[in-house]
């Protein structure tokens, strides 16, 4: 699924797919209508009128003492045909002769020991193919449908069962294949808890081949999972509406009846009716037809040829009138981006990146695409960053689309990101499949991993391999070193769960475990094991042991003896990492450095009996441990470091500096003595480029986070920031403003944050008066300038705001502002003169713009103004869809929350309006759950942290939030610590440095 890298300005609240959907680096918060003439054409007939003797339905609940949720019911069979899709409420069945009673009260004490209370689907059943009918209707906002699904049963089986969710079944059959009878069934029900549609069977189906019928309709205006219904304006000022899906993990079932869980592959034939054109209907597939509907021949349908064998989550339907345009690839590929006609301006670069990228992957990974086309289409809404559906690639706007004019270097870059882990998908993840969502990260991680080298190769210029420690390696450490995180691999089953791991330990932990992994074995072993495993698991499912015997095997090809499995499993199967402490000792006139490793938690107050997960390598790690001196610095020397601590002889000058795990690909902390930091720390002051820049970004990080965790002095990683007025990289200065802007937010509103501000703004002020305001230079120049900007105004540099002011004053006169600079503008000219006239332009520009990328940055600008009536008013925005989408929702919300004064303000508006959340978006949603989590991060009082035990405790159903409360309540815990210790040592240092 989409994501990309660390950033600040965001999509979502709080990460990871949240991080995943981030639009903006640098920014200091990674299709119309149709209308019939006449609506009274005959209804849609989608199945076969079933025979008398079948009706059957008795929509009942199961007797067993488990909560319902979401929406399954039943309607009566049809006795003349299958209605047109509805806007009506669906109805509960009335009781008959063959539908006796409405759904019952669960009244079966617990625990439910029947069939259907198991949460996965029985192994005696899988499906082997799709015949797919859908009708989306886009005048009511409803779908119908029909699917006849071939099923291989293996062992007798009673009470067969397929997902289905908030969707009615109108009728549902199963026959022998190659029969026209149906069999037997004493009653057929939904069960809400599991999403289960069940068929009791009169006698057990035994092994063989049948067909499983179903009619069933459903909406499309529910919300942005499943099968749904978008729209947008086009030039004349008309609603467009289309239809699109997002299925990943569990919503395949809200779109048609389903075994839908990712290890059940089958083939799929699809049928899409649609209006004419310039109406089309998209698939994952080709088109093998397009006719008249038979049935009202004022519509269209498209069938699209079988499909290759894929998961559920990954079949993707589209209605729409778009517009597109097309590369052919040297392999003859037809290459396709689609996007609303008024925009197809904007898909050039997406179009050229992909198409590269996708020629760059069939090589990488040894292996040819392997279906006939492939589309990427920009979607109004959208409720991820992107989605990998096979062939037909579906992405938010601001991720695909990118003007010349008014789209930043940054826009850009996420663009490029996002297509390239979407393209990477295309073999690992669709070809070879996880075989359950505990191995989420082998899509994942692998994805966002390789993402960099497919973007590395389109644009080499920018670093992408260095941006990797600020994107994924720094930003994910963060949120792995304390009690409340997880393992890469973690047992899943309810829905809820498998939304709660969507974050940034299965993406970027597994990014940075996969290129640590890569540096092991070497890149040509490392491709040589996924080519073999992509080839010998086509088209099936794999765990992680299946990737780690390939590369074993590649090692043992290449003459290295190196057992993958043992040391990968230290990094997979137990959450966080090591901090390796360095110890110089004279041994009997030599000197030697011994280096040990402890887990690493940046509370050193941390309640480790909270660890829910526990380690059966008592967090321990398999560590290849490598290291430089001073006098040798581009020779790296290596120890293995296996579970404990290793020795090694002092090689070097004595008085030389040394630097463990340089390039910073092991996923680990260093810490030395104070007489190594203090070495470090002159050299960069003395000459910073004698260092590697991922080194000196390593550093940086790691001081700042020790310094956190109590481990060395905070007058040590201080010490290394002054050099920074010097540093004219851009990933070492991200390093630090990534810790900066954590110390900046965590003591805002303390008596030490004037003397803070004085001091960074001091540090940012040469590079600033070196890069200008100017939009020009590289486009490593151009993210340096970002956040230099940043920091200067930021901190309050006067003669940084009195710029953004005067050019935020040229733009309410009217005047367009650099592009690159445009976000730096907005966003500190509204806090420093954002009044209503101010607000009022910045919103009208907002709901004129038509740049997806445009519009994020003028969104997150409205919530820069310092009037807090003015927030309020744009809160109230939030819950009108004709002001702000659904799909930003949550990120407009954290916006507001990200300016000082609106925390309190979207605190005080959540409290109040929780039952709205509830009601609009349900307590499985990922992002609600995130919500509160991602605003709290900075709070440090315990006033506050009571204020969120007590809401939490009102509220005790978390759903997919339930880790993201675990870890809002541990950081805020760690910040009052923090407070309590760090305060007075920073005010000194600042006192002696200010001087």
């Amino acid at each position: 699924m989409g994501r990309g890298g660390k950033n600040e300005l965001s999509d979502s609240v709080s990460s990871p797919d949240d991080r995943y959907l981030s639009v903006e680096s640098n920014v200091d918060t990674k299709s119309g209508i149709y209308v019939r003439k006449s609506q009274i054409v005959a209804s849609v007939v989608l199945v076969l009128v079933l025979t008398t003797g079948v009706g059957l339905m008795a929509g009942l609940l199961p007797e067993c003492d488990v909560p319902s949720k979401g929406a399954i019911t039943a309607k009566p069979f049809p006795t003349t045909g299958v209605p047109k899709p509805t806007d009506s409420k669906p109805t509960e069945p009335k009781p008959t002769e063959t539908n006796p009673t409405e759904p019952m009260p669960v009244t079966t004490p617990a625990p439910c020991l029947d069939d259907w209370c198991k949460l996965r689907l029985p192994a005696e059943i899988y499906p082997e193919h799709y015949n797919l009918l859908l009708y989306p209707d886009l005048t009511v906002g409803s779908f119908s449908g029909t699917v006849d699904v071939d099923i291989k049963v293996t062992g007798p089986i009673k009470f067969p069962r397929i997902h289905i969710l908030k969707m009615d079944i109108l009728s549902s059959e199963i026959k022998p294949k190659g029969s026209s009878t149906p069999l037997s069934v004493v009653r057929m029900f939904g069960f809400e808890f599991n999403e289960f549609w069940v068929m009791e069977m009169t006698e057990d189906l035994q092994p063989g081949d049948y067909v499983w019928s179903l009619a069933f309709t459903g909406s499309l205006i529910e919300d942005n999972l499943g099968f749904y219904m978008s729209s947008y304006k086009n030039s004349a000022g008309e609603t467009r509406n289309m239809t699109s899906s997002k299925f990943e993990p569990t919503s395949a079932r809200k779109a048609f009846p389903c075994f839908d869980e990712p290890n059940l592959k089958a083939e799929y034939t699809t049928t899409l009716v649609h209006p004419p054109a310039p109406y089309l209907a998209l698939s994952n597939m080709n088109v093998n037809m397009t006719t008249n509907y038979t049935l009202d021949p004022t519509l269209m349908q498209t069938t699209f040829e079988r499909s290759v064998m894929m998961s559920t989550y990954l079949a993707c339907f589209v209605v729409c009138d778009f517009a597109y345009k097309e590369i052919i690839l040297d392999s003859g590929l037809p290459f396709r981006v689609y996007a609303p006609p008024d925009q197809i301006d904007q898909v050039d670069y997406s179009l050229s990146v992909g198409a590269n990228v996708t020629e760059y992957f069939e090589k990488y990974f040894d292996l040819a695409y392997p279906l006939p086309k492939l589309d990427m289409i920009a979607i109004p809404d959208f409720v991820s960053g992107a989605m990998e559906h096979w062939g037909l690639i579906t992405y938010r706007e601001v991720n695909l689309l990118y003007s010349e004019t008014d789209s930043a270097e940054s826009n850009k870059q996420r663009v490029a990101e996002v297509v390239a882990h979407e393209l990477a998908h295309q073999w690992f993840g669709n070809i070879v499949t996880m075989d359950w969502w505990d191995d989420l990260w082998l899509n994942e991680g692998f994805a966002s991993y390789v993402e960099y080298l497919g973007v590395d190769y389109v644009h080499p210029d920018w670093q992408k391999m260095n941006q990797f420690l600020n994107q994924d390696f720094i930003y994910v450490m963060g949120n792995d070193q304390i009690v409340s995180s997880h393992p890469i691999i973690v047992p899943v089953n309810h829905p809820d769960e498998i939304n709660e791991i969507f974050d940034s330990i299965p993406y970027s932990k597994g990014a940075s475990v996969l290129r640590m992994l890569n540096e092991i074995v070497t890149e040509d072993v490392f491709k040589a094991g996924v080519a073999s495993y992509l080839k010998k698991y086509a088209y099936q499912n794999a765990v992680s042991d299946d990737l780690w015997a390939e590369i074993t095997e590649a090692c043992k090809n290449a003459s290295m003896d190196i057992n993958v499995k043992k040391i990968m499993d230290t990094w997979t199967l137990q959450m966080g990492f090591p901090v390796v402490t360095m110890t110089k000792r004279n041994n009997g006139g030599s000197w030697m450095v011994d280096a040990d490793q402890t887990w690493f938690l940046v509370d050193p107050q941390a309640d480790k009996s909270k660890d829910e997960y526990g380690s059966v390598f008592n967090y321990t790690w398999n560590i290849r441990f490598n290291y430089l001196f001073e006098s040798n610095p581009s020779t790296f020397l290596e120890s293995p470091m296996e579970f404990g601590g290793v020795s090694f002889p002092w090689v070097g000058a004595v008085t030389d500096w040394y630097i463990a795990n340089p390039g910073k690909f092991g996923y680990y902390r260093v810490n030395y003595d104070t007489e190594n930091w203090k070495a470090l720390s002159e050299q960069l002051m003395d000459d910073h480029q004698v260092m590697d820049i991922r080194d000196r970004a390593g550093l940086l990080d790691d001081a700042f986070n020790l310094a956190r965790a109590e481990l060395i002095d905070y007058s040590i990683p201080l010490d290394m920031t002054r050099y920074l007025s010097s540093e004219e990289e851009y990933t070492p200065w991200d390093a630090a403003y990534d810790n900066i802007i954590w110390l900046r937010e965590t003591l805002r509103y303390r008596p030490v944050f004037a003397k803070l501000r004085t001091y960074f703004a001091g540090q940012a002020a040469p590079m600033l008066k070196k890069l200008t305001w100017n939009d020009e230079g590289s486009h490593l120049e151009r993210y340096l300038r970002s956040d230099i900007i940043y920091m200067s105004c930021g901190f309050g540099d006067p003669d940084c705001l009195d710029e953004a002011v005067r050019l935020f004053r040229t733009y309410l006169n009217g005047s367009s502002i650099s592009v690159n600079i445009r976000s730096h503008v907005y966003r500190f000219g509204m806090e420093e003169i954002g009044d209503q006239e101010a607000w009022d332009i910045l919103w009208e520009n907002y709901m004129n713009s038509d740049v997806a990328s445009e519009k994020t940055k003028l969104r997150y600008a409205l919530a820069r103004t310092r009037q807090v009536w003015l927030l309020s008013r744009y809160l109230e925005y939030c819950r009108d869809p004709s002001k702000i989408r659904g799909q930003d929702f949550f990120s407009t919300l954290g916006y507001i929350a990200d300016n000082p004064v609106g925390n309190l303000l979207v605190w005080d508006w959540v409290r109040a309006n929780y039952d709205y959340l509830l009601d609009r978006f349900g307590v499985s949603d990922r992002y609600l759950g995130r919500l509160v989590p991602g605003f709290t991060d900075y709070w440090n009082t315990e006033q506050k942290l009571k204020e969120l035990e007590d809401f939490w405790e009102e509220y005790p159903d978390a759903g997919a939030g339930s880790r993201g409360r675990l870890q809002a309540v541990e950081r805020i815990r760690t910040n009052i610590n923090w407070l309590a210790k760090n305060e007075d040592t920073i005010s000194m240092w600042l006192d002696n440095n200010l001087a």
